[in-house]
């Protein structure tokens, strides 16, 4: 192919050009980007490139990608694991109010999708009991019940114990809700017990393992768990 390169076709490939430099920056194959950027200044200078040098570049270009792409492994992600995975459309996938309720969770939260998404199963759950344990936490803070030197058992017993005696204390007798905010309170900490009991004993000190099914399945449950907790929690 002789001849030189007509103004439609140096415009089109201006444009894949740049595309393709973006792409190459963003993967950091940097010899293929900037030789992609070399390109674009020649299509863009006074003188008119020729059909040759184009076809030339191109094959120049694949080339180069294909040899900065050795050595590099990509993960797929199918479409029924991508629901796990948190992207700028989605940052948390348990949902804006579990987010704002419990900023400190976000990490646990992504880190548990991602896991799941990539077909590590029981990381997965080990980053949703770090979660959970954060719901946990901001339940006994409500109660004057802390974590911090103390295993779930004792700490659950306790915020049971003073969740059955709300209707004695004068503050939380005075609220018109109260009936209502100690039903609420209650559920949330029998289900703690049975969480703990289920999963995050087996987790933690059985050090059991999970198949993909039961990870979604504890995702799942652990995601309307969270989201009806940030209805009346927060840190």
């Amino acid at each position: 192919m002789y001849g030189h390169v007509n103004a439609d076709t140096i415009s089109d490939a201006s444009k894949v050009f740049k595309w393709t430099e973006e792409v190459c920056r963003a993967l950091s194959l940097t010899i293929a980007a900037e030789t992609v950027s070399e390109a674009q200044v020649v299509l863009g200078g006074i003188e008119i490139p020729t059909w040759q040098w184009l076809v030339h570049e191109i094959k120049n270009i694949q080339d180069i990608i294909a040899k900065e792409l050795q050595g590099r492994v990509f993960v797929y992600i199918p479409p029924e694991k991508a629901r796990f995975f948190s992207d700028q459309t989605v940052p948390c996938v348990f949902g804006q109010e579990v987010q704002s309720s419990f900023p400190s969770a976000f990490a646990d939260i992504y880190e548990a999708g991602a896991c799941l998404a990539t077909s590590r199963a029981t990381a997965c759950v080990f980053h949703l009991m770090r979660v959970l344990e954060i719901g946990l936490a901001s339940l006994g803070a409500v109660f004057g019940v802390s974590l911090a030197h103390t295993n779930w058992a004792p700490a659950i017993d306790e915020i049971e114990r003073k969740i059955r005696e709300m209707h004695k204390d004068p503050v939380w007798r005075a609220l018109p809700d109260c009936k209502d905010q100690q039903e609420f309170y209650a559920q949330a900490a029998s289900h703690f017990g049975i969480l703990k009991d289920a999963w995050r004993n087996y987790t933690v000190h059985a050090r059991g393992s999970y198949t993909e099914e039961m990870a979604a399945l504890i995702f799942d449950n652990m995601r309307v768990f969270m989201q009806t907790l940030s209805v009346k929690l927060h840190e």
